[in-house]
């Protein structure tokens, strides 16, 4: 892996950034108390995570964060301004125990699926603990890891506790080798968000200059394959924000919404918004009469509809949303979301336009179904916080194991069972 980096290094960007976490030194402040790294892959992951990092500060954990993009950290570092942030170490056995001397954790936190197989073993022989939470292992993502199950099995068959999205994702996970006793099924955490203050969504109206008296249609986490079918479905009356999920394709989007402006342009003019930041989108959830989720009607695998639906608006997505299957079963039994086809979107928009009463009923049951997910985000910090302190080496293992047992039974019941409130 060594070898390949030196070699790609000169012309990859990023392979040039992994490259200087070779040497990187790392210098936190002394522990203030039990230590837990939540490690969140990139944009989607710190957002999910974020509530959970909350309830853990308010634990009197010494919480470090940590994410693998630079849009991710700089999200990281905007949601908890008062968290240390941490490079994460290449899955290299030098890299790995240099980072683990540095940063000296209790607990390793792992949000949906990042596991690095030669970190988490070389934690196991510490006897720090390692937890996914949020864990989802699509089928695209088990397809690819039956090519290599040699490589990634010591990351699976070495993790001590794994909060599974959802039982199907439960099952690929003991297909990975993850022992049945150490898996349990959680609602997702991306339900669990801080409501959205109503002076702040009005805030964000200004900052747009959207007209409360007119219609705004929101295309969420939009990617350019959808960008031209989106321009044309928008019925004309309508005011328009597209929030492409990259800044990457920014660019793409004005082109195809022409004549638009971009939200960081003070002086620009059209009824049609590009929002051209981060981190803004659960406030425009709050203007939007509809919510259209992108990354859905083309070749990719969806994005996340909890956001609009815990907002309490109307969600239309596309038939690709393998990612976020769970989530739109959900709203989708519950009269919240709709899935359309490229070819109705049109039509579909005009209608949930035209139908107050309908765009109603549809918003107030995705709040139910997001309502009954409330606190999940708070049970978990409890049981990641449980495993501050681990089980003593020391000592023998028929004790260790008593010690674990035990003390999975205690926060098991306080927080209502593993598989039962969660």
């Amino acid at each position: 892996m060594l070898t390949l980096l030196v070699l790609v290094a000169p012309w990859r960007p990023r392979t040039r950034r992994h490259l200087s976490r070779l040497a990187q030194s790392i210098h936190l402040k002394s522990k203030s108390g039990p230590r837990v790294v939540v490690h969140a892959v990139s944009l989607g992951e710190v957002n999910a995570a974020a509530q959970l990092v909350r309830e853990l500060c308010q634990l009197g954990v010494d919480v470090v964060c940590s994410s693998t993009t630079v849009s991710g950290r700089q999200r990281s570092q905007a949601l908890h301004p008062s968290v240390e942030q941490v490079e994460w170490p290449l899955d290299i056995s030098h890299c790995c125990n240099r980072w683990l001397d540095q940063v000296q954790p209790d607990v390793l936190v792992l949000v949906e699926l990042e596991v690095w197989p030669t970190l988490v073993s070389l934690a196991k022989n510490r006897g720090i603990p390692v937890i996914v939470v949020n864990g989802r292992i699509s089928d695209r993502s088990m397809r690819k890891s039956a090519r290599i199950p040699a490589l990634l099995r010591d990351g699976y068959v070495n993790l001590t506790k794994v909060f599974a999205q959802s039982e199907a994702d439960l099952d690929r996970f003991i297909r990975m080798g993850v022992a049945r006793e150490r898996l349990s099924v959680c609602p997702n955490l991306k339900w669990d968000r801080p409501s959205v203050e109503p002076a702040a969504v009005e805030a964000m109206r200004l900052d747009l200059r959207l007209d409360a008296d007119r219609p705004l249609v929101l295309f969420a986490s939009s990617a350019p394959e959808e960008h031209k079918l989106f321009a044309e479905s928008a019925p004309s009356q309508c005011q328009v924000v597209v929030a492409p999920r990259r800044p990457e394709w920014f660019d793409d989007a004005s082109r195809s919404f022409a004549p638009s402006r971009l939200r960081t342009d003070v002086q620009g003019l059209g009824d049609t918004v590009v929002l051209n930041t981060l981190g803004e989108l659960d406030l425009v959830f709050g203007l939007a009469d509809v919510v259209v989720m992108g990354r859905s009607f083309g070749h990719r695998h969806g994005s996340d509809p909890m956001g609009p639906a815990a907002a309490g608006k109307p969600v239309l997505i596309g038939p690709m949303h393998s990612d976020f299957l769970p989530a739109v079963s959900a709203l989708q039994e519950a009269g919240a979301l709709k899935v359309v086809k490229d070819s109705e979107l049109k039509d579909r928009l005009a209608n949930l336009l035209n139908n107050p009463q309908g765009r109603m009923q549809m918003g107030e049951a995705g709040m139910q179904v997001a309502h009954s997910a409330q606190g999940v985000a708070s049970r978990l910090a409890a049981k990641v916080a449980a495993y501050t302190q681990p089980p003593r080496r020391d000592r023998g293992g028929a004790e260790e194991k008593e010690e674990s047992v035990h003390r999975d039974a205690i926060y098991s019941s306080a927080s209502g069972g593993e598989d039962g409130q969660d």
